[in-house]
């Protein structure tokens, strides 16, 4: 098929992104929108068109969260309707831009793990349609950088705005906030800090001729934080004056509780706390029933500071309370800082590797049915029937091998987020190692089975099943994890036996975890018998303790 054949007609995108347009107009409230909406769906049931349904679900569920301002029954309900349309439809780029929406609203609902990969395949899917068939390109664009840009992927982030901000025809006030964004971005990254105030105040010229009070003051915030960065606080100190002005004006609550928290800071790096607990007050007050706890935070972590400097324990010991409270809460959201940015690095990167193994099969294995077919048809004329037949048998023998392949790859995705969110507790590692095993005795069948896989198939294989081993980055993960949860116990384990290596060390632990001797040899990559020749050197090397190490390795409690 072809490419363009795959997407609605240049005729049929443009109706579909006038609805989507349009439909901005009428977001203020959901009776508004449906009247709007209601037409569309009569012609979307009258003439089955899938597609048409699936963005009048989205465009729905898009309005109930912006009301809400929070996810809801409705939100959710909808766009899984959006989603589950998707088998009766044709059109690839209606599908991408239902990924992307859905994608930023997981994202938006703090659910960005959960978002991950209906953003990349909505990343992917722009690779392979024509930019002239992408529905609504810019605000497609700007939904990926800002996901991008939030996660830490500033590389890609900048990509996508700078994308988002150069198409034509976009207004000057959606301009300016991608822009705005685009130097915020460039900030974070390290970048040019004069290229990042060049492309604020490009913005800032874009906002004040359209009015837009908003994004004018969340700009200056936003150079406040350049001349933070470079230590000029007086600066930094006039800008954020100006930034609250306006969005205490405006009601603004957001913005005006950023630019407190920011001013806040500023004032205590300046050493001019005098007014600071009237500031932490005001943004207390404003952030009633709000559910941003990293804000709540960090002002918990000024009042401690506070505390600490006016020598109040009372004070300092409540704020040391809420601190850690909010801090046990705060380690499972998908945006805690450092480790989960890497952790959706990481993440992404698999997703992508993935999705691009998966797609790079099914087109090898296309192409290879379309030029036997061509072969077939020229030489094998004579043996149509017979060959038939046998086609007909490969066919299914390679929907098979793609469906098992694809279905250890997904269950490999499965296992790594669960090993990604089960540290913080060693015993759902051990769940985890378990069900590596079953899939490493998987893969090592489907190798030996000679005549089921094919040669050139086989090296996939095999990197499908060297990625479930433990590797030495793994490794070190794992102990950091043991270190967390029992402090003493690598070090117990080597003050009674110090003649261990790092090997030894690896294989008793996973022993003591509750592992045999295969499972052990499986998630190293070795064979058994070297884990068995392993030991007998340990116990040979440790003479009489060796009695010792067996019984302490068959106490499975932790200590």
């Amino acid at each position: 098929m072809d490419l363009m054949d795959s997407n609605s007609s240049i005729e049929e995108k443009n109706f579909y992104e006038t609805i989507i347009k349009e439909s901005a107009q009428y977001q203020s409230s959901s009776l508004s929108l449906s009247k709007y909406l209601a037409p569309y769906f009569s012609q979307a049931v009258r003439k089955n068109d899938k597609a048409l349904l699936a963005i009048y679900y989205c465009l729905l569920a898009d309005q109930s969260f912006n009301a809400e301002g929070a996810r809801n029954n409705f939100s959710d309900k909808y766009y899984l309707k959006a989603l589950d349309l998707e088998e009766g439809y044709s059109y690839q780029n209606v599908r991408i831009w239902v990924k992307v929406m859905y994608g930023f609203y997981l994202y938006r609902c703090l659910k960005a793990s959960e978002a991950l990969p209906f953003i990349l395949e909505g990343e992917k899917g722009l690779e392979d349609i024509p930019k002239e068939l992408v529905l609504d390109l810019t605000q497609t664009y700007k939904k990926l950088g800002y996901f991008f840009g939030t996660l830490g992927d500033y590389t890609a982030g900048i990509k996508y705005l700078d994308l988002g901000q150069r198409q034509e025809q976009i207004s000057p006030k959606l301009k300016a906030e991608i822009l705005d964004n685009l130097g915020l971005l460039t900030l974070k990254s390290g970048g040019d800090t004069l290229q990042a105030m060049k492309i604020f105040e490009l913005a800032q010229t874009l906002a004040l001729s359209e009015n837009d009070s908003l994004r004018y003051a969340k700009i200056l915030g936003n150079q406040a934080a350049v001349f933070e960065g470079m230590k000029d606080y007086h600066k930094a100190l006039l800008l954020l004056d100006k930034d609250l002005e306006i969005s205490r004006s405006l009601g603004n609550d957001r913005n005006t509780i950023f630019a407190l928290v920011m001013r806040i800071r500023l004032n205590i790096a300046n050493k001019e706390t005098k007014d600071v607990r009237h500031m932490i007050a005001e943004a207390e007050s404003l952030l009633l029933g709000s559910d941003d706890k990293k804000t709540i935070l960090e002002l918990e972590i000024h009042k401690l500071n506070l505390a600490m400097q006016s020598n109040d324990i009372g004070r300092e010991l409540n704020a040391r309370r809420r601190i850690e409270r909010l801090q046990d809460s705060l380690r499972f959201l998908d945006g805690d800082p450092v480790l989960s940015q890497l952790k959706f690095m990481a993440d992404k990167q698999k997703y992508a590797d993935k999705l691009s193994l998966a797609q790079a099969v099914i087109k090898k294995k296309q192409a290879e049915r379309r030029l036997w077919l061509i072969l077939s048809l020229l030489v094998l004329v004579l043996f149509f029937f017979i060959y038939n037949a046998v086609r007909s048998r490969a066919r299914k023998r390679i929907r098979d091998y793609e469906y098992q392949l694809l279905n250890l790859k997904y269950t490999k995705a499965e296992l790594d987020r669960e090993l990604v969110s089960s540290k913080s507790q060693v015993e759902e590692y051990v769940a985890y190692l378990k069900r590596n095993n079953e899939q490493i005795n998987v893969l090592s069948a489907m190798l030996e089975e000679k005549g089921n896989v094919v040669e050139k198939d086989r090296e996939e294989l095999k990197i499908l099943l060297q990625s479930h081993l433990i590797t030495e980055e793994k490794w070190q993960e794992f102990k950091l994890l043991i270190v967390k949860e029992f402090p003493n116990l690598l070090q117990d384990i080597q003050s009674r036996f110090p003649d261990i290596t790092e090997s030894n060390l690896r294989v008793i632990v996973l022993m003591k975890l509750g592992l045999n001797n295969k499972e052990v040899a499986n998630v190293l990559g070795v064979t058994p018998d070297a884990i068995k020749k392993s030991m007998q050197r340990l116990k040979k090397k440790l003479g009489d303790q060796a009695g010792m190490l067996m019984e302490y390795i068959s106490d499975k409690e932790f200590v």
